[in-house]
Parts: C-alpha cells; structure tokens; sequence
C-alpha cells in the first residue's frame, strides 16, 4: 500500500534566564550527539558579549534580539531545512518570552502541526532557577514540551527542585526529567582551554589516554540520558498509508467461481 511521511520539526529553546548554569554547555553537547545521529540542526546564539555556544559551536548562527521580527523569521525559515532549531541566550527576552511566542509561534494553527516546542530548563541547587522554571510553566502550561536538567555541577542533589511547587506545575505538564553529571575540574579545564566539543578531544591523540577515557565516559553516560528524552529533542516522523484506490469497474460477486473442469 502506498505511504507518504511527513515530519513534525522540534523548535528546542533554552529557557533559563539564570547565567552560568550550563546552557551552552549542555547545547554543545547535545550538537554532538544530533552529529552521531546523522540528524540536521540549527542552532542560534543570541548572546553579544559571551557567545559560548558560538565558541564551542562556529556554525551557530547569531539571533540579534532587538530586531524579533527577524529572529522569528530565521527560525521559521531553519525549521523546514534542519528540522531541529535550538536557541541559546535568551536572557533580555526572558520576561517578554511566552507573550513573543504566542504571538510568533503558538497561534499559528497551520504552523503548529508542523513543528512542537520544547522548552529546556537548566535547574539547579538553588532558588533562582527553580523559580523560574515555575513562573515559566504557569504561563505557558501544555502548549508546548518540557524537559528539565537537573545540572549537579556544584551540588549532587536536587532537593529544591524536587520538593519545590514549581516540580508539581511541571509534572501536571508531563514533564521529563534528566541529569546532567558534573565534569571533573581537570577535564573542565581541558575543555575551556581548548574551546573543543567532546567529540573532538575524544580523538585527540594529543591527550593523555586516561584524560581522554574519562571525557568518553561523560559523553557516553550524557548521551543515555539524552536517549531517554529523544521524543522532545527530535524530530517526529509519521508515516501515513494512503487509501486504496477504489476502482471504477463493478465489484465482482463475492462468491468465488469454480471452472468446470475442476470440479
């Protein structure tokens, strides 16, 4: 039977206002893990003065906020071709985000069943970012995807997070939730003075073997936990088959017919 596909795009923001709490660093490697996958992305920075994701990631391209009718008129125009857009550094459009994107995104009924949002909130052990994934929640509730990572980079709990009313909104909105491990300091320091992907310095022959084992242990056990949400990062392909063909000619009896000679 005849089948044609369609493809709903993932539009992946990252929503935390907070700086410093790992944003870019998750998007890097979330960049190399879409690479493994052979799937096509997009990813947009917005930042003037510490573009981090355009460091680690030069095919970034750059999102001036002041101007948002452009910024939603290349998001719009990268979704079809990439499939996966995700931006970076939405700091001085936190306050104003869930109004631009009801007036951008949300209430376009024929663009909306063409691509869902995901809105990717960095948590950690603290107030601030927790607060915010509540205030972000409440105002924009099941129009679009949630996903939450719990970031132990200073801290190895989440408890805040975890017993916070914010969590509650968010799991009425079927949230997922993920965590992202801490890097060792050393490795950290490999990473920063390089301005390389994990990807890369896996590689490097450069690198002491331990070093290098150590990145590829991180790596593997973020890409698990990425595999667990790949619903809200990718893409979702359909498939539909198409109605037979209904012929013109009368339909026969339903009554087989037997020839005579082999009775």
């Amino acid at each position: 039977m005849p089948v044609s596909h369609s493809v709903v795009n993932r539009f992946l923001i990252s929503a935390t206002c907070k700086g410093g709490v790992g944003k870019s660093f998750f998007l890097v490697n979330l960049a190399d893990w879409f690479t493994e996958l052979d799937q096509k992305f997009t990813f947009f920075d917005s930042d003037f003065c510490n573009g981090t994701l355009t460091r680690f990631l030069p095919s970034s391209r750059f999102l001036n906020l002041q101007h948002s009718a452009e910024v939603s008129r290349e998001i719009h125009e990268a979704l079809p071709e990439s499939e996966v857009v995700a931006w970076d550094a939405l700091g001085p459009l936190q306050q104003d985000l869930p109004e631009w994107l009801e007036q951008t995104f949300l209430q376009e009924e024929e663009g909306a069943a063409n691509f869902r949002i995901t809105m990717i909130l960095m948590i950690e052990e603290d107030k601030d970012t927790v607060f915010q994934a509540g205030e972000l929640a409440r105002r924009l509730g099941d129009r679009v995807d949630w996903l939450v990572v719990k970031n132990h980079k200073t801290c190895s709990t989440s408890e805040i997070y975890d017993n916070s009313k914010a969590r509650q909104e968010l799991q009425k909105l079927g949230v997922m939730e993920i965590t992202l491990e801490r890097v060792p300091w050393s490795l950290l320091a490999t990473i920063q003075r390089t301005s390389r992907s994990l990807s890369s310095l896996v590689l490097d022959e450069s690198l002491p073997f331990l070093e290098r084992q150590r990145l590829r242990t991180f790596q593997r056990r973020f890409f698990e936990q990425l595999e667990t949400v790949r619903h809200l990062l990718l893409p979702t392909r359909i498939t539909v088959a198409a109605a037979p063909a209904v012929s013109a000619k009368a339909s026969p009896s339903g009554r087989p017919r037997v020839a005579p000679e082999e009775v």
